[in-house]
């Protein structure tokens, strides 16, 4: 019973990652620059230890982005935000720009 479920979730990670994978825009700024980004939320993982939400997103130029947030509003997936945060790294192997400092606009 519980395996539509399981292939169901799988198929939705594989996308995700897959779209993260060939995003083709590059990376966003350099370390330390400060940016205004509109982002499609693509996938939110909760950790109790930290207690916040890391999110993973590609931007309207087909850039990928990752970075904690913790505030009231929470973003939802598959929904467009606006955001101003501090480039904070580049993730080569994923392809990734990491943001620090985010907040929503």
């Amino acid at each position: 019973a519980s395996l539509p479920s399981c292939y169901e979730r799988g198929v939705k990670r594989d996308n995700v990652d897959q779209r993260v994978k060939f995003a083709t825009g590059g990376f966003i700024g350099r370390v330390g620059d400060k940016v205004n980004v509109t982002v499609e939320i693509l996938k939110t993982m909760y950790s109790q230890k930290w207690n916040t939400n890391y999110v993973t997103g590609i931007t309207s130029d087909d850039q990928a982005v990752f970075f904690a947030y913790n505030h009231i509003n929470n973003v939802e997936v598959g929904e467009t935000y606006t955001f101003f945060g501090t480039v904070k790294a580049h993730a080569h192997r994923d392809n990734l720009t990491q943001l620090n400092r985010v907040k929503v606009v």
